[in-house]
């Protein structure tokens, strides 16, 4: 093999590696991207519980103030 056809081929290699590296970097963010989804959904799933507690609470204090006014007034309240 002569200089010329080495270098030819070493300059391909070269660029094959080059071209194999940044394919991998591509591969690399997509798995990152994957790995954050589970995260992402505890998150959301976090929010969505703490945002149920607090609209159950904000519910609860006006039929416990119905009750104490229905038991002092003797009028009766339906369960709700």
């Amino acid at each position: 093999m002569n200089d010329d056809k080495f270098d030819k081929l070493f300059n391909y290699m070269v660029d094959m590696d080059k071209r194999i590296d940044g394919r991998f970097d591509e591969v690399k963010a997509d798995i990152r991207s994957l790995l954050d989804v589970p995260d992402i959904i505890a998150k959301r799933l976090d929010d969505k519980d703490d945002e149920q507690a607090a609209r159950d609470a904000q519910f609860a204090r006006p039929v416990d103030w119905a009750r104490k006014v229905s038991e002092k007034t003797g009028v009766p309240m339906p369960n709700l």
